[in-house]
């Protein structure tokens, strides 16, 4: 593997695109010194789909010729991480944050870090999940805080209906909670997750994760640890062709990487102006030729490849 590779980020909430870098960090920033960017990036490294790529958040302590308001700011680094590329955002934004939390003392926690933090401010919480989608509907913020409910599946159901019609399309939500497996990861992703983390970090790094959020990326903290395989039984992924070696069109690489983002071929359809017959028979010969037997794979492929940002 390259040391360093490049992805597109997905779009933030104001509609710009960033990119994000992986890999070892060559900037100045905190942590940016090759021998911290390789030690606090090689969770990524290990975890393809651990999107966050940020030395602000893996990375080693700031170093003590660093001026802390340089760390918090990432001025003079040169990575491409969104967090530091973004460096002509307006500073004076805030990111505003709505809380969906059971439990009062984890949700006053909550609020009690965010307000350290002079870009973020919370505009709504509420303890009950049946009531969050209409009122992020109403407060449309930036990133919501989805707080951990009785499983995962139940989480990711909520995922979908908050990022739904009646809730707020462009939100980013985090999930308060591990991401157990890179295949948890996946299925995130896929419902429309930005990431997650669990209520036990320090205060700067979900401050830093919400702002990572805002800003476009994808948090996964702490890295999900990669899938174990048996010996006797090597990953299928491992033989797979890239997509640039695949003899993909342009059309057939357009609906793979709408796939990724967890699209319904209707949906598909409409975002690329096909007739939905037309996606399916452009999604059926990108899965064949990529080697992939069914859509949830084909999905997965994407995030593996870097297609689905």
């Amino acid at each position: 593997m390259a040391a360093v590779s490049t992805v597109a980020a997905p779009a933030g909430p104001r509609g710009r695109r960033l990119l994000a870098r992986r890999g070892t960090c060559g900037g100045t920033g905190p942590g940016c010194s090759p021998a911290a960017g390789r030690a606090g990036l090689q969770a990524e490294i290990d975890n393809p789909l651990d999107l966050i790529a940020g030395h602000q958040l893996l990375a080693e302590p700031a170093r003590p010729d660093v001026d802390p308001a340089d760390a918090r700011s990432g001025a003079g680094c040169g990575c491409g991480h969104p967090m530091c590329a973004d460096q002509e955002r307006d500073r004076t934004a805030h990111t505003r944050v709505f809380l969906v939390e059971r439990h009062s003392v984890a949700s006053a926690g909550l609020r009690s870090v965010l307000a350290t933090a002079p870009g973020l401010t919370v505009v709504g919480s509420t303890g009950d999940p049946r009531h969050a989608v209409a009122a992020v509907h109403r407060t449309a913020p930036d990133v919501v805080l989805l707080g951990r409910g009785a499983s995962l599946e139940e989480d990711l159901a909520a995922v979908v209906s908050l990022r739904g019609p009646d809730g707020a399309p462009d939100t980013r939500v985090l999930l308060l909670r591990r991401a157990e497996s890179t295949a948890e990861a996946s299925r995130m992703l896929l419902a429309g997750a930005g990431g997650c983390f669990p209520l036990d970090l320090a205060g700067e790094r979900i401050i830093g994760a919400v702002q990572l959020a805002a800003a476009g990326g994808s948090v996964f903290l702490p890295a999900p640890p990669p899938a174990r395989i048996h010996a006797t039984a090597p990953a299928r992924h491992l033989g797979e062709l890239p997509p640039q070696q695949a003899g993909l069109t342009e059309r057939e690489r357009e609906v793979l990487v709408k796939l990724g983002h967890g699209l319904s071929n209707a949906e598909i359809g409409r975002e690329l102006a096909l007739a939905e017959a037309t996606v399916k028979k452009h999604l059926t010969q990108a899965m064949r030729k990529i080697g992939q037997p069914d859509r949830l794979r084909a999905a997965l492929y994407a995030h593996r490849h870097g297609l689905a940002g």
